[in-house]
């Protein structure tokens, strides 16, 4: 063979390897693309779970029987149209099989209110929004969706007092279920579990729920994509009626209150302690980031930028009108102006019922009303009763923080998720408006705003 036809050969060859090589990634990924968004109505996943030891960052206040019962899988059955069952398989013999039936998923995807949906930058910012913040909805032992099996040692049929579902604020399939029981009058997680809810069925859902493909979403919400910049045009989702310039005073001197949710999760400030909410305006603060699968890391420090928000310069009340409802809402507009650049930006939460906002001393503040930022959002914590009775997509809520050219401003890397409000429980003018902090590790500050009487208050 002469050295024309050996190269000739070789090259042959070379390109039958490549070629073999092309057709197996192509087979992989058809593989990989076909195992990911199977969309099969009954799926068995995998549950991880984090020891004492593994996790100490976790808030959660844990059982003495923290560990003592296992379960090694979780079995996912679509039952109907939206509905879901979902069984805890037992990994040993002293654990009960567990089972959540009939939960209408519609509830939990991620979704936008029908009348933003032909505005795209308020329908992308919304599902964002919505798949960055957590919905934990409590399904108390009594539930007619609740039944622990027969089976194991006997304790989960005693002491099983309620089981959370979880979707938490990380990439679309995150979520978690943690099971309950009664220690010294409060109530304990004993399991704590992650798993991931099969994609192709969560692809269905969003389809089924929003009307929207999945596709044009699927890497926003499957990876952290920030929306920043984009221009958010108020006036396609709501139009003023009337607008009030209102007093809002921030307590910038006030002792930093903790109850709940922020006394647990101190650990996770890393930041010297804020005594006054002016602390948190003095030197940068970082929090324990929470990362896949949906847990607080100490190692992981989320930076804030909550210099945006640290001069109050005015608020605005504005009575408000949604499409295709006739009743009025209220909108409360906060700028501030950045103390390192001078920059205005302003907070803004509205579609808000003044008159079913929760009554509280600030000493109770953590029985006011709270709510992520976004579009349609539930709140972090609900019931499940709650959550069929007002489903998140025909929620009115709405919540921003914009530049001063009304674009959307990332408040996760500000270090805000969202408002917390109540009436005050003596003056029936004066409404509490308080600012929670990244993941609500703690309160960042707390307004009082005198509220006009044609306002729509109590």
């Amino acid at each position: 063979m002469n050295a024309e036809k050996a190269a000739s050969v070789i090259t042959m060859k070379r390109g039958l390897v490549l070629a073999g090589a092309l057709m197996l990634l192509i087979l992989a990924g058809t593989i990989w693309f076909q195992h990911r968004y199977d969309e099969a109505a009954s799926r068995t996943v995998a549950l991880v779970t984090f020891s004492n030891g593994e996790y100490p960052e976790d808030p959660e206040e844990r059982s003495a029987r923290f560990g003592s019962y296992a379960h090694r899988q979780l079995l996912i059955q679509r039952t109907g149209d939206t509905r879901f069952r979902f069984v805890l398989e037992p990994a040993d013999s002293r654990t009960a099989a567990i089972e959540l039936a009939d939960v209408d998923l519609a509830h939990f995807v991620a979704a936008v209110p029908p009348w933003i949906k032909t505005d795209p930058d308020l329908t992308k910012v919304g599902l964002i929004d919505r798949e960055w913040n957590r919905q934990q909805v409590r399904f108390p032992r009594n539930s007619p969706h609740v039944r622990v099996h027969e089976g194991g040692d006997g304790f989960e049929q005693r002491a099983l007092s309620r089981i959370d579902l979880a979707r938490n604020c990380l990439n679309a399939g995150l979520w978690e279920l943690l099971l309950f029981t009664t220690e010294h009058g409060e109530e304990r997680v004993y399991e704590h579990l992650w798993f991931t809810f099969p994609l192709g069925l969560y692809k269905q859902l969003f389809e089924q729920v929003s009307g929207l493909s999945y596709w044009t979403y699927w890497w926003k919400l499957e990876h952290w994509v920030d929306p920043s910049g984009t221009p958010i045009r108020l006036d396609r989702l709501r139009t003023v009626e009337h607008e009030w310039p209102v007093q809002a005073t921030a307590q910038w001197d006030e002792p930093v209150a903790a109850a709940g949710e922020q006394i647990l999760k101190r650990r996770n400030i890393l930041a010297p302690a804020a005594v006054a909410y002016r602390d948190w305006y003095k030197e940068p603060v970082q929090f324990a980031s929470f990362i896949p699968p949906g847990r607080y890391s100490v190692r992981h420090p989320r930076d804030t930028e909550l210099h945006y928000l640290a001069e109050l310069t005015g608020a605005t009340l504005r009575s408000v009108s949604l499409p295709g409802s006739p009743k009025p809402y209220v909108e409360i507009d906060l700028a501030f102006r950045s103390d390192r650049t001078g920059e205005p930006t302003h907070f803004i939460v509205g579609g808000l019922d003044l008159a079913t906002l929760p009554t509280a001393s600030p000493k109770e503040y953590h029985h006011g009303w709270q709510a992520p930022l976004g579009i349609g959002n539930p709140s972090f914590f609900e019931s499940y009763d709650e959550v069929q009775a007002n489903p998140p997509i025909q929620r009115t809520f709405y919540g921003f923080h914009l530049d001063a050219q009304d674009r959307w401003l990332d408040h996760h890397a500000v270090g805000v998720d969202g408002p917390l409000l109540h009436w005050d429980d003596h003056d029936p003018t004066l409404l509490h408006l308080y600012l929670l902090s990244y993941e609500r590790h703690a309160l960042l500050n707390h307004f009082v705003i005198t509220v006009p009487p044609d306002a729509g208050g109590r």
